[in-house]
Order: structure tokens, then C-alpha cells, then sequence
């Protein structure tokens, strides 16, 4: 099974993301933590876009429009770890989990 057929794991927690947007947000915190530098960046000179940015970011993060990192790789939240349980998920290697 190649990487292109199953579903990726991120080491990233859907949880921490979501913390971060809602208390860091406005200096881009959970960009960063998402591997989304730039933007990142760009949050962090702008305060958010004003706050604005910061709750669409946490809305899309909340209500599951984004569940993966800047790599395309899923979030680690519960329906991450029923892809592990079915044997659908691999690591970033390509090593199933």
C-alpha cells in the first residue's frame, strides 16, 4: 500500500491546534503549530487580520473544514484514530499504524 492509497497521520493534535487559535490566534500561534509559517508570519504582523482571521481559523478548525496540517497530513482527533483502528492510516514514513 502506497502512501497515495490510505489516509496519512499528522504528529500534530487537533486539540492543540484548536487551544491555540482560541487563546493565540491573533499572533498566529496556530499556524505555526500547523507548519503554515508564512501565514504564520503574515497573522502575526497583521494581529489576526484584526481578529478576524483568527475566529475563521478556529471555526474551520472547530467544525472540522480543516483537519489536516500545512503537509496534508490528518490531525491526530478521534476520527484519525478510527482510521488507525481499520488499518487505513499510515505514519508520514508510509509505515502503516
Amino acid at each position: 500500500m502506497t502512501t497515495t492509497d490510505s489516509h496519512i497521520a499528522s504528529s500534530k493534535s487537533k486539540s492543540t491546534a484548536i487551544l491555540l487559535a482560541l487563546f493565540l490566534g491573533s499572533f498566529g500561534a496556530d499556524r505555526f503549530y500547523l507548519g503554515d509559517a508564512g501565514l504564520g508570519f503574515l497573522k502575526l504582523i497583521t494581529a489576526g487580520g484584526c481578529g478576524l482571521w483568527s475566529l475563521i481559523d478556529l471555526i474551520q478548525l472547530v467544525t472540522e473544514s480543516r483537519n489536516t496540517d500545512s503537509r496534508g497530513h490528518y490531525l491526530i482527533d478521534s476520527a484519525t484514530v478510527r482510521l488507525m483502528k481499520s488499518g487505513n492510516l499510515q505514519d508520514e514514513f508510509g509505515k502503516p499504524l
